[in-house]
């Protein structure tokens, strides 16, 4: 799922992003890490589509929630974890394209709780369209 070598200083979360069996089978790329910021990427497959050729909402809600918590996860510390508790996600858009970017942005960063809000849009050649949009609730465990 990462090339966390390229995207100092970061490289202490690789084993999180590698432990993300799901993320990794579906070929998910981190394209770009930040404090408080993430983007990911995934390349459209047949067989993960709906009926009229778009990505499955399935996928698009893995993606905002992974997302989010790789967002929260640049602004924690070695040891620290998070978990997902809760999220809502508005679907916006068609998610037909070549292929989907997610981009997390923290809203709120605490100690107990961190609040992200996710964007996810389908690329289609030079074409962008908001296909859903989320925001992430992650607690310490």
């Amino acid at each position: 799922m990462s090339k966390l070598q390229d995207l100092e200083p970061y490289r202490h979360l690789a084993s999180l992003f590698d432990s993300q069996k799901f993320m990794r089978h579906l070929g998910v790329e981190i394209t770009h890490l930040a404090d408080g910021h993430c983007e990911l990427t995934l390349g459209f497959d047949e067989s993960w589509s709906e009926a009229n050729g778009s990505f499955s909402n399935g996928i698009v809600g893995s993606l905002a929630e992974n997302v989010a918590c790789a967002a929260a996860a640049t602004l924690t510390q070695p040891g620290e974890q998070f978990l997902t508790v809760e999220y809502k996600m508005n679907l916006l858009g068609s998610s037909k394209g070549d292929r989907l970017l997610a981009v997390g942005d923290i809203i709120k960063s605490g100690k107990s709780l961190k609040i992200v809000r996710s964007n996810v849009y389908a690329i289609n050649g030079s074409d962008r369209v908001h296909c859903a949009c989320a925001i992430v609730t992650l607690a310490a465990t």
